[in-house]
């Protein structure tokens, strides 16, 4: 007679075949979280939309003239007139939403 396995225990074990545990990995200590320097890259990532396309939006929007761009930390950094006060902005590069929206100050937007 072959021993047969409770179904729990068929459980188990697929999922360790198929997850295996990294050798060295103490289960008692919390997984790092990963963080990267390419998630604030200086440039937009491939699946961002085209800065033209993050400007009309804004037009749409009543912000013209958009005044100053700059990449910086993984966002659109923006300066741009709305109803005649200048704004600074923080845009979203793969949706083109706007994160940010504050009065522009001499040191908004980083050199």
């Amino acid at each position: 007679m072959e021993p047969r396995m409770g179904f729990i225990a068929t459980i188990l074990l697929a999922s360790n075949l198929t997850n295996p545990i990294p050798p060295g990995l103490n289960p008692r200590k919390p997984a790092p979280i990963y963080d990267s320097p390419d998630l604030y890259g200086a440039e937009p990532s491939v699946i961002a939309l085209a800065l033209p396309a993050i400007i009309a939006k804004l037009h749409y929007l009543g912000f013209r003239p958009v005044t100053r761009v700059r990449f910086v930390g993984g966002r659109w950094k923006m300066q741009a007139v709305y109803h005649g006060k200048l704004r600074a902005l923080e845009v979203d590069p793969d949706s083109g939403r706007i994160i940010a929206d504050r009065p522009a100050g001499m040191r908004s937007i980083p050199n």
